[in-house]
């Protein structure tokens, strides 16, 4: 919790998690109309899926985000090696949860390597106090709800344009 409220502006603190795997499908929501009741079938056709890590700089609310087929451990290593470019000559301080990608042992030894990074693990079960986590609630509930993405291009599009357009500002 002390990471929260590091003041020290050679230190930048990002809060990480994967968004769970987003199936490109029809998903309900809030829908007003007075024609018709709007039915949204349990189990539809997924037009593909989607894996997201992201991050969030908890001193600027600035959202870094990449854009998956997949996630593993060889994936958080690029979202951190992106990170370290993103934030030259900075101590880098990741906050993560607990998933066993976070800490396999590809991630150990990619961190010994880059001492600028400091890896740091919420306890167990405790999610909530990772802030990426309110902005993965924000981008459900604006972007994912009441849609109906055609194709795995057209989320990304529109998840891009959320973040870039400054939606879901959470510091």
């Amino acid at each position: 919790m002390d990471l929260y409220s590091n003041d020290n502006p050679n230190d930048v603190v990002i809060s990480f998690d994967e968004k769970a795997k987003i199936a490109i499908k029809e998903y309900s929501g809030s829908v007003y109309t007075k024609e018709k009741k709007v039915f949204y079938p349990a189990k539809q056709k997924v037009k593909g899926l989607l894996e997201m890590p992201a991050g969030i700089n908890v001193k600027t609310g600035k959202i870094h985000y990449w854009f998956y087929d997949w996630k593993n451990s060889f994936v958080v290593i690029d979202c951190l090696e992106n990170l370290l470019e993103e934030y030259p000559n900075k101590e880098i301080y990741v906050i993560m949860d607990n998933w066993s990608a976070h800490k396999s042992y590809a991630v150990k030894v990619w961190s010994f390597f880059h001492p600028r990074m400091h890896l740091t693990y919420l306890p167990s079960g405790a999610s909530f106090l990772n802030k990426i986590e309110r902005v993965f609630s924000f981008l459900a509930k604006d972007v994912l709800l009441n849609s109906n993405f055609q194709t795995v291009m057209e989320a990304i599009e529109s998840i891009s344009n959320y973040f870039e357009k400054g939606g879901s500002i959470m510091v």
